[in-house]
């Protein structure tokens, strides 16, 4: 067998001959390509979904590629803001903030949206290169660790469309980050973060087998760790953790100590860069604390349960090879960095798993050779059966729940009116500086559409106290708010522009007498500037 690949434990594979099968992996089969195919299709339900509601609904979408668009928003946000100044400020609140926040993939989409590129065009570009970097790493993972042809395929489909019901908050469904598909639903970063991550134990193996130093694995993973920390964190423990599955009692040549320190350093730089952020930035530090909440890891567990089962086989072996205990160790970190992002150091707990499905989809199709699966009868026929069975209900699911949430509806600022994205495209124009205040439901869109500050607008960044803004602002346009208490919110915050939405409004000029020095009418939306 050939020297350069990993194998596990597999003494009824006959070798094959190195020629044959470099070539073989290195070539996309017709089968690779169909999955290739399939992935690129379901990447683009939801994009197909919104053109369709445009096209149909004579109403302007505004570039969300997600069930959550406000996610969407923020990063279109960031690149508005990246256009300008390369490191990103945020743009959810109407005080100065400091530009302090590096992302690479932001920082390019900045650069594109500079040259003329609209922040939502900007960001759907990396839609196909995130697809088609996780199945290629993917598949180059598969590829090294399993030798069998049917085993790699197996395990490349389950790796990006295996899903499995489980009950959560009280319902039946699947959970989204669980799926590669929905992460290639408006989340590009995710998947490049996952990619890194998949490229930098790739990388950093074929430097422990060529006994060699080699900067790129710590490059990939400082790259995973900017994109999604989550995906760095990961990256650390595999290589930690395999590492220490191979430890032998004896001593350690210089190369074998620096290797791992240099890829875990680099890797964990960014992540460092991070937790500044979180100490230093206001911002940051009140996102962070408003991104905290909880998520039962019981549904998580119920829905892994097919490949965990036959995936713990695979850990009755000693492992053999650094890869493959990486792969083992994967899954033991993704559940303690879910435990830790419980705790005060870390938050949203349910994206330690984002991913999880490539190494358990190895160990569950090597655990069930080694259970003697292949001397059922018709093998591959049963395998063909339980592998449409938990990549296609559970696709077709997710895709019907996609079809209901991106329906345009009130108050969801994925679709808004014409005669508002008028009153946006002045506000994008008009050369004068100066933040806007409107309700959540336009407040959202103002820096991704306007490049504007706003009072309002995404909850993880317009705090303190953005439950209190958005009743203030509801008030001020509904003419609930006294006409002191109307100006003094106006003055306080130093806004520029007032913007009601196509929702009933007050007449704001008769409200706020003096203080509006002129009011521009789009239709049903109206900008009033603010002296």
């Amino acid at each position: 067998m050939s020297s350069s690949a990993h194998t596990i434990d597999s003494p009824r594979i006959p070798p094959v001959p190195v020629a044959i099968n470099r070539r073989d992996r290195r070539r996309l089969d017709w089968f690779e390509l169909a999955v290739l195919a399939a992935f690129g299709a379901l990447s683009l339900w939801v994009m197909a979904l919104n053109l369709w509601h445009m096209a149909h609904n004579g109403r302007f979408w505004t570039g969300a590629d997600g069930f959550w668009g406000i996610d969407q928003y923020q990063y279109m946000a960031w690149i508005s803001d990246a256009s300008k100044h390369v490191l990103v400020s945020n743009l959810f609140v109407l005080h100065p903030t400091p530009h302090d926040y590096f992302q690479p993939a932001i920082a390019i989409s900045g650069a594109l949206s500079a040259l003329g590129l609209a922040p939502s065009v900007s960001l759907l570009l990396w839609k196909p290169v995130a697809v088609a970097v996780t199945f290629f790493v993917t598949r180059a993972y598969a590829n090294r660790i399993l030798t069998d042809r049917l085993a790699r395929r197996a395990a490349l489909v389950l790796a990006l469309f295996f899903g499995s019901f489980t009950y959560v908050y009280g319902s039946v469904g699947t959970i989204g980050d669980l799926f590669p598909g929905f992460l290639a639903w408006g989340y590009p970063f995710a998947l490049l973060g996952l990619a890194a991550m998949v490229g930098g134990l790739l990388l950093y193996d074929r430097a422990r087998r060529a006994d060699s130093l080699s900067w790129w694995a710590g490059a990939l993973g400082a790259v995973a760790s900017l994109l999604h920390p989550w995906n760095g964190t990961l990256l650390i423990a595999a290589i930690v953790g395999g590492e220490l599955m191979l430890t032998r009692a004896r001593p350690k040549k210089v190369s074998e100590l620096a290797r791992p320190a240099l890829a875990i350093t680099l890797t964990a730089l960014p992540i460092g860069y991070y937790f500044l952020l979180g100490h230093f930035d206001v911002s940051w530090r009140l996102a962070k604390i408003a991104s905290k909440h909880t998520y039962p890891l019981w549904p998580i567990v119920v829905e892994l349960v097919p490949l965990l089962v036959p995936a713990l086989i695979v850990y009755r072996r000693r492992p053999q090879t650094f890869l493959i205990a990486a792969t083992m160790a994967w899954p033991i970190a993704a559940f303690a960095l879910y435990g830790m992002s419980t705790t005060e150091l870390a938050a949203t707990p349910v994206h330690a798993f984002q991913g999880v499905t490539l190494p358990l989809a190895i160990l569950a199709v090597e655990g069930l050779r080694r259970a003697g699966f292949s001397r059922l009868p018709y093998p591959a026929v049963v395998a063909s059966i339980l592998i449409a069975g938990f990549t296609i209900p559970p696709t077709i699911w997710q895709m019907s729940v996609a079809r209901r949430y991106v329906k345009p509806a009130t108050g969801d600022a994925n679709f808004i009116t014409k005669d508002e994205h008028r009153a946006m495209r002045y506000l994008a124009h008009d050369p004068r500086p100066g933040g806007v205040i409107s309700r959540l439901y336009l407040g959202q869109l103002v820096p991704a559409l306007t490049g504007r500050q706003t009072f309002v607008g995404d909850c993880l960044w317009s705090e303190p106290g953005c439950i209190t803004r958005q009743i203030e602002v509801h008030k001020l346009f509904s003419g609930q708010m006294p006409r002191s208490q109307a100006r003094e919110l106006i003055e306080s915050q130093h806004a520029r522009f007032l913007l009601a939405d196509c929702r009933p409004s007050v007449s704001l000029n008769k409200l706020l007498g003096d203080i509006i020095v002129s009011v521009h009418h789009f239709g049903c939306a109206t900008v009033y500037d603010v002296d």
